[in-house]
């Protein structure tokens, strides 16, 4: 597979700079109960739009059901009527369903062995309205906290803040989908989106938010590709077990790659590279976001393996993604700037 990452790292630039210049079709793809579903993937998802290489695609994603509104206590004009419109007919159960997702959107032409750029052009928040919780058997510190604890939080659209306490306000500049993810292998089945693997799902990474890329590997036709979990913000570990849960709106563009295979989930912000290891461990997940950037390393800079690892001992760097989802998330990620070619 010696391939692929020197393929990413090297002649995407140069293939993607045209298709950059001359985008698709723009396609808008709203939060509706078509357009959504919630906490699986497999095979049996219907697309709900089909695209071509290069689109770009307007979307909304929906979290937080009235119905958890209002079991908190905020009156029903306080609920935007989006909420309602999409969660019409899901079961009004007061859950918050955070892993609402929309999609799937099917790629023309993708196929296993492929992989799609998907370049996250805008994310932005949508409603003024968030949730949170911790659980007494839930985040890093299982048992320290006796009952459940639900926090609404009303995000301040305009100034991009949000006031946890007085004088304590959270800035709201840096909102990100959660969960991007194809459907994976028919082979593995039926599975929840929550768990972050090897077809990207619920990977949580703070660090993808608008202007960089995220590259994913294709394991069924079309790809099937669906995005949700919006996040306001989240620090790196999502420690409590969430982060501000909230609906988002914004732009991507789709960009198949015929025969360029990928292992793991990548990604390029503006200004680094980044790998990615999911594991329960969270020292194997160490192990495999390492290796995953010392492969790219080797296959886009042409250097030795010996000389990848020492580079990433001195430039890289190791953070902790999340480790509330099952499998652990951390992410190697490496300046650009280092490197004179």
């Amino acid at each position: 597979m010696k391939h692929h990452t020197a393929w990413i790292g090297g002649c995407l630039l140069a293939a993607t700079v045209a298709s950059a210049q001359t985008p698709g079709k723009t396609h808008e793809l709203k939060a509706t109960p078509e357009t959504t579903f919630y906490r699986f993937l497999d095979q049996s998802l219907m697309p709900v739009l089909t695209i071509n290489s290069g689109d770009i695609v307007k979307l909304e994603t929906t979290t937080g059901t009235p119905g958890y509104f209002e079991r908190l206590g905020v009156p029903k004009d306080k609920i935007p009527a989006e909420l309602y419109a999409t969660f019409q007919g899901a079961a009004n159960d007061g859950a918050r369903r955070d892993h609402t997702l929309t999609g799937p959107i099917y790629i023309t032409g993708a196929a296993l062995g492929d992989s799609l750029e998907i370049r996250l052009r805008s994310i932005d928040l949508r409603l003024p309205l968030g949730g949170q919780a911790i659980g007494p058997n839930g985040g890093t510190l299982p048992g320290e906290f006796a009952t459940q604890r639900d926090k609404v939080l009303y995000l301040d659209l305009k100034k991009k803040t949000v006031e946890y306490a007085p004088g304590v306000v959270v800035p709201l500049n840096k909102p990100f989908w959660g969960s991007i993810s194809v459907v994976p292998p028919a082979s593995v089945g039926r599975v929840t989106d929550q768990r972050p693997s090897f077809y990207g799902a619920n990977m949580d990474n703070s660090d993808l938010t608008a202007g960089t890329t995220l590259y994913l590997p294709v394991f069924v036709p079309g790809a099937l590709l669906s995005l949700g979990d919006g996040h306001a913000a989240q620090g790196h570990g999502e420690v409590g077990g969430s982060a501000i849960e909230t609906s988002l709106k914004g732009e991507i563009q789709v960009i198949l790659h015929k025969g360029k295979t990928l292992r793991l989930p990548r990604a390029e912000t503006p200004t680094e590279y980044m790998t990615m290891g999911f594991h329960e461990d969270l020292d194997e997940a160490v192990k495999i976001a390492t290796r995953e950037m010392l492969d790219w390393l080797v296959e886009m800079k042409g250097i030795t393996r010996d000389d990848a690892y020492l580079l990433a001992s001195a430039a890289m760097d190791l953070r902790i993604t999340q480790v509330v989802d099952g499998a652990k998330g951390v992410h190697a990620v490496i300046a650009k700037s280092i490197f004179t070619r």
